[in-house]
């Protein structure tokens, strides 16, 4: 399963052009230089970029227009650091004329040299509280290979002349600034992209265990190869303080460049090593060495790009791949993956898959890349998505989230009161079934041929994974179709009383929290527990589905 995590960066190149003089920290004695001057036009920079890339504010990847450029540079006889206004035409992006950048030629030279040590584009004149939008990178920080001449650029000015330089930036969606170093500028489009790796690894008695490993990655420009990554690791843990519960690993992004120097779609430029490493607490160490590579073109990588601006994430087994599937398909067994139906835990799908290690498998996970809670369909029961006790009562809200009760008593039962447990008419379609989740319960499926008919369904009360054996039936619902009506009579057992009453009708499959949030079912505010008898027009198909839950004392 690859999880989809989103993050987009974009680059441009801006042609700079050098022009004319600059502001100095000192004051230039031109008199001593013999007043000769050289033009240049270069792109923006930001000044006090450093302080802001220490907060955490680095800039994101955005539609606004290019207005202003903050350049900062050295040279022989003092430095610059200006803002000019950013204009186009049909060449492209370019810095406008200003006379705060002449560079003055030293006294008897012809020349002098020029360092552009930062550079900066902004969408509106800089000033407090507004940022960059692209940022050239420098010399030494993570992503100098990702452009092909970082900061600082050196070249010579001769005296009378005007000189272009063009100079690449970048910009990203992450505001950590760890994961980019200084980005500048030169507007080409080059865009960045995420690389995501979640593994396993099994024993040979084929036991499976969240994995710990090392990626590295290369970019591959011919006979050459060039480091992107080395020795990046997942972060792992335990959902205890103690170490007492379960250990994972977070799946690995790391972002990687679309092709960069001509390769065609299909050609492979990046190599992602994935190696295995021990993890004492978990698994300890591995019995042999393992690693994978893949191999990626461009192709491939696109691969990995869901809807909605997701990224699936690649899923390395080490020492897994004679273990999976490896049970025939039988009558017993109808999905192949070693257990017998009569004990499947998800049927249809490989019960062994448990990304999460929560005990749910994968495809019967609601929440497969998040620890979670069996009862509340492998989702943490802070993520407020479900009714872990079915007793109408959100998680998050449920003073009692594993003990039905009613919401006069926040969730939890009524001490002293009778037995309250959770309650589903027993219909022809189990719940998990409609949405991905290990939980108990039942709609009804009414087809058109059921028009005119009379159904008498069970009602069962604490019947956990729809095993009656260990319910408490308590009542029958008889349900009528005549064209448009749909009549609903509910009889009690003698001694039984409802706490809650929650029914939802609809022309199609429910799904979701439609089906797993009672508190969300669609006649809840026509319904109410006093009221055992109900007649419903309808204006859609004679095809319907019907839940109906309560919360049942006795």
């Amino acid at each position: 399963m690859k999880i989809i995590v989103k993050y987009l960066m974009t680059s441009l190149v801006f042609t700079l052009f050098i022009f004319t003089s600059c502001t100095q920290d000192e004051a230039v004695d031109t008199q001593k230089g013999d007043e000769k001057m050289a033009m240049i036009e270069l792109g923006p920079i930001l000044n006090d970029f450093l302080n802001r890339q220490a907060e955490g504010e680095i800039p994101a990847c955005t539609d606004e227009e290019p207005a202003y450029a903050q350049i900062m540079l050295t040279h022989e006889l003092g430095n610059v650091d200006v803002v000019v206004p950013i204009l186009v035409d049909e060449s492209g992006l370019f810095t406008d004329y200003d006379e705060e950048l002449a560079i003055p030629i030293p006294e008897g030279e012809t020349t002098t040299e020029v360092s552009l040590t930062d550079f900066m584009v902004y969408a509106e004149e800089p000033g407090e509280g507004v940022m960059p939008i692209w940022i050239a990178p420098k010399e030494g920080s993570d992503y100098e290979n990702f452009v092909n001449d970082p900061l600082p650029i050196v070249f010579n000015l001769r005296a009378g002349s005007k000189k272009y330089v063009p100079v690449e930036v970048l910009c990203f969606d992450d505001r950590e600034v760890n994961l980019y170093g200084y980005q500048f500028f030169d507007l080409i489009p080059v865009k960045l992209y995420e690389f995501c790796v979640f593994a396993n690894y099994c024993t040979d008695d084929g036991r499976h265990y969240t994995a710990n490993y090392n990626v590295d990655i290369d970019y591959l420009l011919g006979e050459e190869e060039i480091n992107l990554y080395e020795g990046e690791s997942p972060e792992i843990g335990n959902t205890e303080d103690n170490n007492s519960g379960d250990w994972y690993a977070e799946p690995l992004c790391l972002v990687i460049p679309a092709p960069m120097y001509g390769e065609t779609d299909s050609d492979v430029y990046l190599k992602v090593t994935v190696t295995l490493i021990a993890w004492d607490d978990n698994y300890g160490d591995p019995a042999g060495e393992y690693s994978k590579v893949v191999e990626l073109s461009w192709n491939d990588v696109q691969q990995y790009f869901g809807e909605d601006n997701t990224i699936d994430f690649e899923h390395i087994f080490f020492n897994c791949d004679d273990q999976v599937n490896d049970c025939p398909i039988t009558e017993e067994d109808t999905d192949g993956d070693c257990v017998p139906d009569v004990e499947d835990e998800c049927p249809g799908y490989d019960d062994r898959d448990d990304m999460d290690q929560d005990g749910v498998p994968d495809g019967c996970d609601t929440c497969p890349e998040d620890f979670g809670d069996p009862l509340d369909g492998g989702c943490p029961i802070d993520d407020c998505i479900g009714d872990a006790d079915s007793d109408g009562l959100n998680d998050c809200i449920d003073q009692c989230p594993y003990q039905a009760g009613p919401e006069s008593n926040d969730g939890c039962p009524v001490p002293g009161s009778d037995t309250c447990e959770t309650a589903y008419m027993e219909g022809d379609t189990a719940l998990n079934t409609l949405a991905n989740a290990n939980r108990w319960g039942w709609a009804e499926h009414f087809q058109e041929d059921d028009d005119g008919t009379s159904k008498t369904f069970d009602i069962w009360a604490g019947a956990g994974q729809n095993d009656t054996s260990k319910g408490e039936h308590i009542g029958t619902a008889e349900i009528s179709i005549d064209g448009d009506e749909i009549s609903l009579e509910i009889t009690l057992n003698t001694g039984v009383s409802l706490d809650e009453l929650h029914i939802n009708l609809s022309e199609t499959a429910p799904s979701g929290n439609n089906v797993f949030a009672p508190g969300q079912y669609n006649l809840n505010n026509i319904v109410d527990v006093n009221t055992l008898t109900y007649t419903w027009e309808r204006d859609y198909s004679d095809d319907f589905y019907i839940i109906i839950h309560a919360v049942a004392c006795y």
